[in-house]
């Protein structure tokens, strides 16, 4: 993994924090793949998969809004929502080169981050790959917490009121109504303030980030005659975002086979791991 250090700008009433490379080797190439972690993680993370890029290529790593030093600044309210537009336009002032080309990872949540900003903005990059990607399917919990007044009240409660949260998910599973896998995700995302602050505020401000399916398909359909591929990687012991996810998107693509690429590798939703890394590489390589 290349030498990276972590850095910060504002930006428009936002501050942003990344890991990068690009200010730790002597010239800036001409190449560059903006990554976007997963929720409750790190952005050097992300500098296990650079395996996938040639040694030309530098990354920036942003933090999602609400993880390292990226926040919303005074006077913008804590849930304030991030537009894809002035998160292109920071990123655009950060690499400070018109002539770079870009290419596009996101794990997880920052796979809709990185599909978003393709939908927006597909002429600026030359290469996107999202891994257990999030957006393809909204879940009952964001829709709740993010876009009701209720589900704001709710966690609200859930934050003062902890322990008994984590009472009631335990009976929950002792009485067999969730899933073990349900019961892990609650406790997960309930376990202590500094993760439940997160998705209060995490969520609602990325909450324009969302691709639109028939928006998305249009564009790829569109895409396929030109150079950008665009590969879908997913885990097949993934219970967090299985592929099946995404198959309303590949029914809505059917015929499409020139530059979009729905890959299943042997792996739960973590795919950090060197091996996994390696396998990302040898089925990509596979298919191009």
């Amino acid at each position: 993994m290349k030498i990276g250090e972590y850095v910060e700008w504002e930006y428009r009433g936002w501050r942003f924090g990344a890991w990068s490379t690009l200010g730790v080797e002597k010239e800036r190439k001409s190449k560059v793949v903006v990554a976007f972690h997963g929720f409750d993680r790190h952005a050097d993370e992300m500098g296990s998969f650079e395996p996938l890029y040639d040694l030309d290529t530098q990354m920036l790593s942003v933090s999602l809004v609400h993880h390292g030093s990226s926040i919303p600044l005074a006077p913008l309210d804590k849930r304030a929502a991030l537009s894809p537009e002035l998160l292109m336009e920071a990123i655009e002032s950060y690499i400070d080169s018109a002539e770079t080309k870009i290419e596009l990872l996101g794990y997880s949540m920052g796979g809709r981050i990185a599909l978003t900003l393709f939908e927006r903005f597909p002429e600026k990059f030359s290469r996107v790959i999202v891994l257990a990607t999030d957006g393809l399917k909204m879940g009952k919990l964001y829709k709740f917490v993010v876009n009701t007044k209720l589900g704001k009240f709710t966690w609200g409660l859930i934050d003062k009121f902890p322990k008994t949260n984590r009472k009631f998910i335990d009976l929950l599973r002792s009485l067999r109504l969730i899933s073990e896998h349900k019961h892990h995700f609650g406790r997960f995302h309930t376990d202590n303030h500094d993760i439940r602050q997160r998705v209060a505020y995490g969520w609602a401000s990325h909450r324009e980030f969302w691709p639109q399916e028939n928006k998305l398909a249009e564009l790829l359909r569109h895409k396929s005659s030109e150079k950008c591929p665009v590969f879908f990687i997913f885990g097949d012991r993934d219970k967090i975002i299985p592929m099946n996810w995404s198959l309303p998107l590949q029914k809505e693509l059917k015929g499409v086979k020139n530059n979009v690429f729905f890959i299943e590798i042997s792996s739960g939703h973590v795919m950090r791991h060197k091996s996994t890394v390696i396998s990302i590489v040898n089925a990509i390589n596979s298919v191009t």
